[in-house]
């Protein structure tokens, strides 16, 4: 190869390293993120993800609750609706003077021979000593062991149960409300305060009825009573009276008798 050629080669190469580097110069360098900034960026995104995470979690929660209510639930039937009352069957009033409709568990009765009581029996396997009657339009006696009426203390449901549960004689717990269809009123729990004994010949009497027969108070030194008094549209009043011969039977009472006073119904 001669001197000239050699020559030739060695411009044309020093051509070709120029045109690579001046390409290579044109090119758009590639931004780099500072490491401050990226680490702010990522801590960013970590953020943003276990928010979004958290959603997510909650919503699923709340998804699966209603779902497993709504299996739980039948779709007819209101979620305050009653439960049904498998094998009750309706009772009749009979002769009483405020006829009403209610219903009676498997083997209950009732009894009623003129228009002014109502007696509703527990089957003999559950009764363990409790009375339970629906008396109509009695009234607060006077103090004492006699049964005529106290003209002091008024007729309604709040007056008669506030007497009640003011009773010096009595222990009794303040009136609370309850309302049974178009019948409203309030029902108290008693029995003797401590250190007082039954003295009067037929018991303390409590409620008696104007014309006479129907009455009601504490007969034994161990009972313990629930009064409910309700005011009927008419103006009238009924009192349901569940009578329980010992005290520490009386939970267990008023848990078989007062599902069956809810299911009174004065509408008519």
């Amino acid at each position: 190869m001669t001197f000239d050629t050699r020559s030739r080669q060695a411009a044309q190469g020093i051509r070709r390293a120029v045109e690579v580097m001046e390409m290579s110069s044109t090119k758009t360098p590639q931004r780099l993120t500072r490491f401050d900034r990226y680490q702010d960026g990522k801590s960013r995104n970590k953020r943003v993800a276990a928010l979004a995470l958290g959603v997510g979690v909650s919503l699923a929660l709340v998804i699966t609750a209603l779902l497993a209510l709504g299996s739980k639930q039948d779709p007819n039937v209101s979620i305050a609706s009653p439960p049904a009352l498998s094998g009750w069957t309706p009772g009749d009033s009979g002769q009483f003077t405020e006829p009403f409709t209610y219903m009676l568990p498997p083997g209950w009765s009732s009894e009623n021979h003129d228009r002014g009581w109502l007696a509703l029996n527990p089957s003999s396997a559950e009764e363990s000593g409790i009375s339970f009657y629906v008396l109509s339009n009695v009234r607060a006696t006077r103090p004492g062991c006699s049964a005529a009426l106290d003209e002091n203390v008024g007729a309604s449901s709040s007056a008669t149960t506030r007497w009640l549960s003011q009773h010096p004689a009595l222990d009794a717990t303040a009136p609370r409300p309850i309302t049974l269809g178009a019948a409203s009123g309030s029902w108290v729990d008693l029995q003797l305060a401590p250190g007082r004994d039954v003295t009067c010949p037929n018991g303390l009497p409590l409620l008696s009825n104007p014309k006479g027969g129907e009455s009601w108070g504490v007969e034994h030194n161990t009972d313990k009573i629930r009064f409910y008094v309700l005011d009927l549209p008419d103006g009238k009043t009924v009192t349901v009276v569940v009578d329980v011969r010992q005290a520490s039977n009386f939970d267990d009472a008023i848990g078989q008798v007062a599902p069956v006073v809810n299911t009174f119904d004065f509408s008519g």
